[in-house]
């Protein structure tokens, strides 16, 4: 995990529904150079820079989905489960084409970005992979909602979710990250949300693409989909993955420990915008760098 960085060895093409916007994609994942970072180009705009930098200070919006855009309006959403697949796999460097406005759901998961990612394969690059570590503890609340950064000597997420439907209910889970946790772990698990909030949700503009083929949609204590559960503790797994994929914002890999009480797109951003807040909250190290300090303490 602290060792070279990574890119996708050749180029891969999917296409699928956009969750909340309905709309056919495609994507395709490119190498990109070393220390290039992750980069999404909308494919279907002329006439504009269509590069836009999956960092935190390009995030547009975070209601019910994580977008990113650029300054010349350039905008790509619900980019969280692919950023979560290129953390959970150790991609630092790619170029991501898409020829709309959102990413492909599939089917709620990372699970079939996972499956690009293997189909292009993983190629070592000769840069060392960088981190952030969290040198001081940093929170944030909203509401009811309230997240933290803690130092650690890996990147840990602690999550607790409680739903008032007893289907998904109050659960919580510990994450640590490694070469083969994610894929293990969180991978597979869906998106889901209340049958109740369908309809408030599409009079906003969001899940007009949503369906039981692509988020578990749970009412009055029942799932409504036909597939059963791929976990027990499916939904804090997925809000787990989010988080994931959320922090992968961050530009590079974080090396923290992450706790989180009933977390969303919104907090996860409030979160990295007070680590960015003060340089004295962390420190970027090389991955040599982590493993030499890491030998010291033994």
């Amino acid at each position: 995990m602290f060792g070279y960085q990574n890119t996708v060895n050749s180029s891969v093409t999917r296409s699928g529904i956009g969750l909340h916007t309905a709309r056919l994609v495609s994507i395709t994942l490119r190498p990109a150079p070393a220390n290039t970072g992750i980069i999404f180009h909308r494919s279907d705009l002329t006439g504009i820079d269509t590069a836009i930098p999956a960092h935190i200070r390009n995030v547009s919006d975070v209601s019910l989905n994580t977008s990113i855009c650029n300054a010349d309006g350039a905008e790509i959403g619900t980019i969280e489960h692919l950023m979560a697949a290129f953390a959970g796999m150790g991609i630092d460097n790619a170029y991501v084409d898409v020829s709309g406005p959102e990413l492909p759901a599939f089917d709620g998961s990372s699970d079939r970005y996972c499956q690009m990612i293997s189909d292009a394969g993983i190629k070592e690059q000769s840069e060392d992979r960088r981190f952030i570590k969290v040198l001081k503890p940093v929170s944030v609340k909203l509401n009811a909602s309230s997240s933290h950064l803690t130092p650690s000597s890996s990147l840990q997420i602690s999550t607790k979710i409680d739903f008032s439907d007893p289907f998904i209910g109050a659960s919580q889970y510990f994450y640590v990250h490694d070469n083969t946790s994610f894929i293990e772990e969180l991978a597979a698990a869906r998106t889901f949300c209340l049958h109740k909030d369908v309809s408030q949700m599409r009079a906003a503009g969001y899940a007009i693409g949503g369906s039981l083929d692509n988020a578990i949609v749970v009412k009055d204590g029942q799932m409504l989909n036909e597939t059963p559960l791929r976990y027990t503790d499916e939904f804090v797994r997925h809000k787990t993955l989010d988080c994931l994929g959320d922090l992968r914002l961050a530009g590079m890999g974080i090396i923290g420990h992450m706790s989180t009480t009933r977390p969303g797109h919104r907090i996860n951003s409030e979160l990295l915008k007070a680590l960015f807040s003060d340089d004295s909250n962390y420190t970027i190290m090389t991955g040599e760098e982590l493993a030499n300090a890491e030998e010291k303490v033994a």
